[in-house]
């Protein structure tokens, strides 16, 4: 009589195909598992990381020594030049408004009478000579107007000139005893030879006596007229 088997040997026995495919079915699950907790501890590149750049390749010396000797493309640089400002030429009314007022003030006072009565004998409006006088002399203070020279309007020389005469900004001009002299010349020299014409005009139309001063050339300053009537008018001759 054989000895009897024992109940899980038996159970083993009668169902060893059902026992087999859970077992397989339990390593599948157990190897899913592990594969899983595998990725959870792998970092992941997350899709708004940028790619790893690739290693740059190592530059030969040769391709460093063209690059360097290459010529670099030239600049153009521009340069910006300013015009050059022209100075405006300062006239005799420029000159005249830097001499102080006390000095023109003495000067109208010292002169007046004498230019009335210049007018009264050769018909030159006051203001005109006043204002002519101003402008050439400075008031008294250009050089030519000094007790040497005597010289108020800038008269230059001339053919028929016997008297002294002096060097003025590379000019010859003419020199007088005293002012008075000066003022009296004056009156000659723009009532005859080519100013005659200027004698015909009336001693109230002073406009007239300035525009044809210099029209027929009294000096050599710009818009002597302009400036003529300005200082008639800026200082009430």
């Amino acid at each position: 009589m054989s000895a009897p088997v024992h109940p899980i040997i038996a159970y083993l026995q009668r169902h060893w195909f059902r026992i087999g495919i859970a077992a397989v079915l339990i390593f599948l699950a157990m190897k899913k598992d592990l594969s899983f907790k595998i990725n959870l501890n792998t970092p992941q590149k997350m899709e708004y990381q940028k790619e790893e750049e690739s290693p740059k390749k190592p530059v030969s010396r040769e391709i460093l020594s063209e690059h360097r000797s290459e010529k670099k493309p030239e600049v153009e640089h521009f340069e910006i030049v300013s015009a050059p400002v022209k100075r405006k030429e300062m006239t005799a009314m420029d000159r005249l408004s830097l001499v102080d007022a006390a000095t023109i003030s003495a000067y109208i006072e010292r002169f007046g009478k004498v230019a009335e009565g210049e007018e009264k004998k050769f018909g030159i409006p006051a203001a005109i000579i006043l204002a002519n006088a101003l402008l050439h002399s400075q008031a008294g203070t250009e050089e030519m107007a000094n007790s040497a020279a005597n010289n108020h309007f800038g008269l230059p020389c001339t053919d028929d000139w016997m008297g002294e005469t002096g060097t003025y900004h590379k000019a010859c001009k003419r020199h007088y005893e005293n002012a008075w002299t000066s003022f009296r010349d004056h009156s000659f020299y723009i009532t005859t030879g080519k100013f005659t014409p200027l004698s015909r005009l009336s001693a109230k139309d002073y406009q007239a006596w300035a525009k044809g001063l210099e029209e027929l050339g009294f000096s050599e300053e710009k818009h002597l007229a302009e400036q003529l009537l300005e200082a008639i008018e800026g200082f009430g001759l």
